[in-house]
């Protein structure tokens, strides 16, 4: 288990953006460990459903039209990468707009019920998941997992997971 620096990128929603920023990162040798990319206007959209799934009271639905329209405008790109100080800079300097925060980064065994037993875990230790990507390929032994809690639980996920 391993805390990594995270990026997570605004990209307008258009062909040649993620090529774009993959030749800026090339350029100084970064190389990208993970990535996960969401398109605004769906996760928009996806919250909204939610609301009205849920039932919560959706007020402001104009809103969310005008929400929805100009969200279809961007992607959210998160990275891992091999030199998160050096991609700071380049991104700062290509001037993307970007956040950074930390995750962790699970190796697990590849066999059924093992995130499970993870997600058990840190929900024992009333700890929120607020989202995680990851995978293996095929016959792999190993799954890679990025994590993404509250800073705050970061230490305390570390500490519930150390036996694991």
């Amino acid at each position: 288990m391993k805390k990594e620096t995270q990026f997570s990128v605004i990209l307008t929603n258009v062909p040649g953006e993620l090529s774009k920023l993959c030749d800026v990162l090339k350029a100084k040798n970064i190389n990208i460990l993970a990535m996960t990319i969401q398109n605004a206007k769906d996760a928009v959209k996806d919250l909204y459903n939610i609301k009205v799934k849920t039932k919560s009271r959706m007020e402001m639905e104009a809103s969310y039209r005008g929400i929805s329209k100009e969200s279809s405008n961007y992607s959210l790109i998160r990275i891992l990468v091999d030199q998160p100080k050096e991609c700071e800079k380049v991104l700062t300097k290509a001037k993307y707009l970007f956040d950074e925060d930390h995750v962790l980064v699970l190796t697990l065994l590849n066999k059924p019920g093992t995130l499970g037993k993870v997600a058990e875990i840190v929900g024992n230790a009333h700890i929120n998941i607020d989202y995680v990507y990851g995978s293996s390929i095929g016959a792999s032994q190993d799954a890679d997992y990025v994590v993404h809690v509250a800073e705050a639980d970061i230490d305390k996920l570390k500490d519930a997971l150390k036996d694991f």
